[in-house]
């Protein structure tokens, strides 16, 4: 099951734009397209409440997402980026 992108929203679409474009061209991409195809690979922030979900990325896992999935609409949402890379 593919899901579709919401796009990014709240603080992620503040954070995107102070990323570098080699990260958000290269690792914040792949790892968006990763979880695209399966959302299950982010770990849910609390235990029972799936729908918020992190994510690491970059070679290192200098990046972490904070995402919201939902599975009945099949969508994802980035809501914030942290880069420390």
């Amino acid at each position: 099951m593919t899901h579709r992108f919401n796009g990014f929203h709240g603080r992620a679409l503040y954070e995107l734009n102070g990323l570098p474009e080699e990260v958000r061209n290269g690792p914040l991409l792949q790892r968006l397209l990763q979880l695209l195809e399966t959302p299950w690979d982010a770990v849910p922030e609390r235990s029972g409440l799936t729908a918020v979900r992190h994510a690491y990325f970059g070679e290192h896992n200098q990046g972490m997402l904070t995402l919201l999935v939902d599975d009945d609409a099949e969508t994802l949402r980035i809501i914030d980026i942290l880069w420390v890379g």
